[in-house]
């Protein structure tokens, strides 16, 4: 099951929802305080990833024109292409980067350095140790145009540019009287039933306004419920820089050498099962070739000297005569489809004159008798069930075999 682990974390609350995304089902949710939460989560597992969502309010979401692809200069430049935003010095804050927009801008997060450490300090010592760190504002619905998701008191605004904000719900139609008029031209706005009436009156002067085009969305489940089943890994990680959870390039040479290690070990198992394959099958051959020499004295115990027994046994049954070849073959197709079954051989008798071979089988079910007969006319012989009695819990039957073409 492909279940994992959301947490969110605001000023009021934390929210937890445990969600298996193959068949949608959310094993465990909840909302509480810190306390709450780590008293709980310590009894639960999940076999997937844990994944924490920040407030959008704790971030500034903006983009910046640096021209340089290199990671090394991208990294210096981003703090003062974006300086003038911020209300605080950059050495106080922690930059994490995403794609490029469509005007070929540099999406970026910017948070509070040492809020974020003193957040993952708190869930290391309950245990919880996320594989991604990311903003609930970039996982509302809708990824063209600008989308509102009405979060409960707080309303998130993303833009079809990767600007945002999150503010209240009470100063949700004077943000959007600020966007720009591109972004009120198609503004979409999702909402739960039971949250519509909290913003009924915002949205009917956003509705109002000449300069926008509204479309209302119906959410079928929760905002933060909707926030998890719309997550995108494609979203910005803010487990960046000092907070990356393991270096790339040492986790991509110890793949490669992780794989170097298990191609060995495939190769030199396959080496090791292949000669004990080898020497099982000659230890087998062996003792066949002891028994068929043992059943051969038994039956012709004054033959001596028998070096080839096959041969010897050929000449007894017909020295080499047509008919001695034609049930050699006929018996040489019929055991190795018996060994190939479940069968259990209890006679066989052979009519020379008329060529036919017929075999008395024991089986445990009737339709075993039928599949071993329809394999031998695939084989090219014909095969014809004669009687069948069915005992307690098997069932004997006998079937008469013979060339194909015979009468």
């Amino acid at each position: 099951m492909a279940e994992n682990l959301t947490i969110r974390l605001t000023d009021q609350k934390v929210e937890w929802l445990i969600l298996d995304e193959l068949s949608g089902i959310v094993r465990l949710r909840g909302e509480g305080d810190f306390e709450e939460f780590s008293g709980l989560i310590k009894d639960v597992n999940w076999p997937g990833e844990t994944r924490v969502l920040i407030g959008g309010e704790h971030v500034l979401l903006t983009s910046a024109l640096i021209p340089s692809r290199q990671q090394r200069q991208i990294l210096q430049a981003v703090p003062y292409a974006v300086e003038e935003e911020l209300a605080v010095d950059v050495g106080q804050c922690h930059f994490a980067l995403g794609g490029r927009n469509s005007d070929n801008e540099l999406e970026i997060v910017v948070s509070n350095y040492a809020w974020l450490q003193e957040i993952l300090q708190d869930l290391d010592e309950i245990g919880i140790a996320p594989g991604f760190l990311g903003v609930d504002l970039l996982m509302i619905p809708g990824h063209e145009a600008t989308n509102v998701l009405i979060d409960n008191k707080r309303v998130h605004i993303l833009t079809s540019h990767h600007h945002g904000i999150t503010t209240t719900a009470k100063q949700l139609a004077l943000v959007v009287s600020l966007l720009d008029e591109e972004d009120q031209e198609n503004l979409h706005i999702h909402v739960h039933p039971d949250e519509q009436s909290n913003v009924q009156l915002a949205l009917s002067e956003i509705e109002t306004a000449d300069s926008t085009s509204v479309t209302i969305h119906e959410l079928a489940y929760k905002p933060f419920e909707t926030l998890c089943r719309e997550f995108s890994t494609a979203s910005i990680n803010l487990l960046q820089g000092d907070f990356k959870v393991k270096d790339e390039k040492s986790s991509r040479g110890n793949g490669w050498k992780a794989a170097a290690i298990l191609a060995a070990c495939t190769f030199i198992a396959h080496i090791v099962f292949t000669l004990g394959q080898g020497v099982y099958m000659d230890i087998q051959a062996s003792n066949y070739a002891e028994e068929a020499g043992t059943l051969y004295k038994d039956v012709f115990p004054d033959d001596r000297n028998v070096r080839d027994i096959r041969r010897r046994w050929a000449a007894h049954l017909g020295g080499g005569s047509t008919d001695s070849r034609l049930f050699m073959s006929m018996f040489e197709e019929t055991a190795a489809s018996i060994a190939r079954s479940s069968l259990v051989l209890q006679n066989v008798n052979y009519n020379e004159s008329r060529g036919d071979l017929i075999l008395q089988l024991v089986a445990s079910r009737s339709e075993q008798l039928v599949s071993f007969a329809e394999s031998l006319s695939k084989g090219g012989l014909q095969a014809e069930i004669g009687n069948i009695s069915q005992d307690e819990d098997t069932v004997r039957g006998s079937i008469k075999i013979r060339p194909s073409g015979g009468q």
